[in-house]
């Protein structure tokens, strides 16, 4: 029982590793120029010197960490919250299944969906940051750093700290915005699915709120609001603190979104 549970639960993990590190590693092929650099034309005439000197020039300019990881969320910041999401769309065959054959032991049942959710959003949560774990870490070891500070969002590190550890800052990064950009759409993932009936609605939901989210930041220009800031906090003004800001009413819209779609559930989990 429990090993077949997990496969349930684990079945859009490997999906959604392979999307993200693909889209990252994409990404950066092309927003960094490396595509074009190992395709351009070395036999122009403006061109000076040999193939292989210009091409090892090229690729030395793009090999540092702040063109790496900020080519690398380029082509995917538009839809980043999907991959992040991936793995609680398991949650669909318990509810379609557990949920209706146990439909009428009410008090369980209740029991039974939220603890679901939570280990669901925990396994997209690991999902996530593993992923990035591993991109980054690949990347340590072709990229060096060419700035000295990299932004607001190391303001609670020490001075000097990203000069010095360029590599344990995006480890950082990872282990505390990230991990909670994606433990936070997971749940809201996970409270769409108790609420809607098809896979591709709980995608499509996830994004019209992430845009109206941000867009509202954009207009408002509001800190708490700005979660774009929150996906970029490499790249971003706000302090460290300030980048988790938005996600706090994004957090509570998702507690509430829960609420409702776990007694849904519980009184009709065919819906």
């Amino acid at each position: 029982m429990l090993l077949s549970k997990f496969k349930i639960r684990s079945r859009y993990m490997a999906l959604a590793f392979f999307l993200l590190f693909g889209g990252l590693t994409l990404s950066w092929v092309f927003a960094s120029h490396y595509f074009e650099i190992m395709t351009m034309d070395y036999n122009a005439p403006d061109l000076a010197g040999t193939k292989e000197e210009i091409r090892q020039i090229a690729i030395a300019s793009i090999s540092n960490w702040e063109v790496f990881v900020d080519s690398s969320m380029f082509h995917i910041i538009n839809f980043i919250p999907v991959l992040f999401i991936l793995p609680t769309l398991g949650l669909f065959t318990e509810k379609r299944s557990l949920y209706v054959l146990r439909r009428h032991r009410f008090p369980l049942i209740k029991k039974a969906v939220y603890r679901d959710v939570i280990q669901y959003t925990l396994l997209s949560t690991f999902t996530v940051v593993s992923t990035y774990l591993l991109y980054y870490s690949i990347g340590a070891i072709f990229v060096y750093r060419s700035l000295d500070d990299i932004g607001g969002f190391a303001s609670i590190l020490p001075h000097n700290f990203y000069s010095s550890h360029p590599y344990l800052f995006f480890v950082f990064m990872v282990c505390t915005i990230y991990l909670c950009l994606a433990f936070v759409f997971s749940l809201l993932a996970c409270a769409l699915v108790l609420l809607l009936n098809r896979e591709y609605k709980v995608l499509v939901s996830v994004l019209i709120i992430y845009f109206l989210y941000g867009k509202l930041g954009v207009y408002t220009q509001s800190v708490w609001f700005d979660i774009f800031a929150s996906f970029t906090a490499f790249n971003t003004m706000y302090s460290t603190l300030e980048a988790f800001l938005p996600l706090v009413l994004l957090f509570i819209i998702s507690i509430l979104l829960l609420v409702v779609g776990v007694n849904k559930t519980v009184k009709n989990p065919e819906s």
